[in-house]
């Protein structure tokens, strides 16, 4: 069984508001941190949004110039199918 003549955790912050005060002290820093913490994963998720999404708009760009390419040279060779004999003819 318990003593007494001891005090418990609440009683003892209670009687002495000096503990009482270090104790919401250092749960106010706690709450501080875990508030900094969630603010610099947050900013870090957002960067890597960023990231993606600037990696799919590139690869987007990617896709349209090769497309574009192609259509030109589609165009090319359509508007002279013959350009080829143009060209030297090939030695073996």
């Amino acid at each position: 069984m318990a003593n007494e003549d001891e005090e418990s955790p609440v009683e003892r912050d209670e009687g002495n508001p000096h503990e009482r005060d270090v104790t919401l002290a250092q749960e106010k820093d706690e709450e501080e941190k875990s508030e900094e913490e969630r603010e610099a994963e947050e900013e870090a998720e957002a960067r890597q949004e960023e990231a993606r999404e600037r990696a799919k708009e590139e690869a987007d760009e990617r896709d349209i110039d090769e497309g574009s390419t192609v259509r030109e040279d589609e165009a090319r060779e359509q508007e002279n199918p013959d350009n080829h004999r143009d060209e030297e003819p090939f030695q073996s």
